[in-house]
C-alpha cells in the first residue's frame, strides 16, 4: 500500500501543479483538468509548458504514469476516480469567486480520503 499512498501524492501534485499555474489560459486549463486522470493510462502523455515551481511531476509524469499502471487494478481505480472528480471539481471552480459557506464547502468537497486506499 506505501506505493500506492506514494503514486496518489504525486499524481494529485501533478494535477495540483497544473491547477495552481497562473501562466496556463482557462481556455487550455479546463480540459486538461477535466481529462487529467485519463492521462494516466497515456504512457507518453506530459506537460511541458508549466512555469510552476513543481513543474517537474508534469514532465516527468510517464514515471508516474507508468508506475500508477504497475499498481493493482482496485488502486488504480481509486486513484484515477479521485483524480477524475477533483480535476472537474479544479476546472468549475477556476474563474468563480466563491459567495457563500455552500460553495467553499462544495469547492473543498472533493478533499482525497487516503481511507479510501485502504479497502
Amino acid at each position: 500500500m506505501r506505493n500506492a499512498v506514494c503514486i496518489f501524492y504525486l499524481v494529485l501534485r501533478a494535477l495540483d501543479t497544473l491547477e495552481d499555474d497562473m501562466t496556463i489560459s482557462v481556455e487550455k486549463k479546463v480540459p486538461l483538468l477535466h481529462n487529467f486522470h485519463s492521462f494516466l493510462y497515456q504512457p507518453d502523455w506530459r506537460f511541458m509548458e508549466s512555469k510552476e515551481k513543481d513543474r517537474q511531476v508534469l514532465e516527468d509524469f510517464p514515471t508516474i504514469s507508468l508506475e500508477f499502471r504497475n499498481l493493482a487494478e482496485k488502486y488504480q481505480t481509486v486513484i484515477a476516480d479521485i483524480c477524475q472528480r477533483m480535476g472537474i471539481g479544479m476546472a468549475e471552480f477556476l474563474d468563480k469567486h466563491v459567495t457563500s459557506e455552500q460553495e467553499w464547502d462544495k469547492q473543498h468537497s472533493e478533499t482525497p480520503s487516503l481511507k479510501k486506499l485502504k479497502n
